[in-house]
């Protein structure tokens, strides 16, 4: 079972083109969990899965934001993405 950390929260928010979200990342969290920090050519990322509650919460919060350990998602391969190597 992969780690699930909570990140921050947000809110869905109906604008001029459509629906979008207003999220609030933790830094505090993210400095606690070193784990969720991913170093890839020199740059640092944090994989971060954003999805709907199915309810709002008392302060009218529909969107949570968690990081799933990465070491235990499935991996693209190439093959998978389409990527054969041919230029056609």
């Amino acid at each position: 079972m992969s780690e699930t950390i909570y990140l921050g929260s947000g809110k869905s928010v109906q604008g001029q083109y459509g629906e979008f979200f207003n999220v609030t990342l933790n830094l505090d969290k993210i400095g606690n969990h070193p784990q969720v920090v991913e170093n890839y050519k020199g740059n640092k990322f944090v994989r971060l899965r954003i999805s709907k509650k199915d309810q709002k919460d008392q302060y009218g919060k529909d969107i949570v934001v968690v990081w799933n350990d990465p070491s235990k998602m499935e991996k693209k391969t190439e093959t998978q993405s389409g990527n054969t190597g041919l230029p056609f």
